[in-house]
């Protein structure tokens, strides 16, 4: 009798694993960005997670750096909805290859034993420049020196 009861509890927290992964995904859905004011707060957000990244794998806490690398990448999932509805090709495939690079990145924070020197490299290196395709063209410095979008190009 206890074998079926541990078998229906074991079900039970399946089900329910499952349904907060559902959930998860649901609210993922639910922000993307789709407003210049919605693009502006998440890459806010992106901005202060690149630094806490770089903060963190500088000084070895590569955990922490993982964490803040994956906000990154959600960032940028997140706000490719926002150039498909303004349909800029430019800043779609920008946003694809800053995506693309950080998760070369990201693998190599994955590695046993990372290389932070190494990883830094990478990330000035290639999700920089990809960041910085996009910046040019259609982000501006307000008064206040704030990245913001830049006006006319949506």
């Amino acid at each position: 009798m206890r074998g079926k009861g541990l078998e229906a509890n074991l079900h039970f927290k399946s089900s329910i694993a499952a349904l907060l992964v559902v959930c998860a995904g649901a609210l993922v859905i639910a922000q993307k960005v789709t407003t210049p004011e919605e693009l502006d707060k998440t890459m806010k957000a992106l901005g202060r997670a690149q630094m806490a990244a770089g903060k963190a794998i500088g000084s070895g806490d590569f955990a922490e750096g993982t964490k803040q690398l994956a906000l990154i990448k959600t960032a940028l999932d997140d706000s490719r909805e926002f150039w498909i509805m303004h349909k800029k090709d430019d800043a779609i495939a920008a946003n694809k290859e800053a995506v693309a690079k950080l998760e070369e990145v990201q693998k190599m924070l994955a590695a046993p034993t990372p290389d932070g020197q190494a990883v830094m490299a990478a990330m000035k290196q290639s999700v920089g420049p990809a960041c910085r395709q996009c910046h040019e063209k259609y982000r501006v410095r307000d008064a206040e020196n704030n990245w913001v979008l830049k006006p006319g190009t949506i």
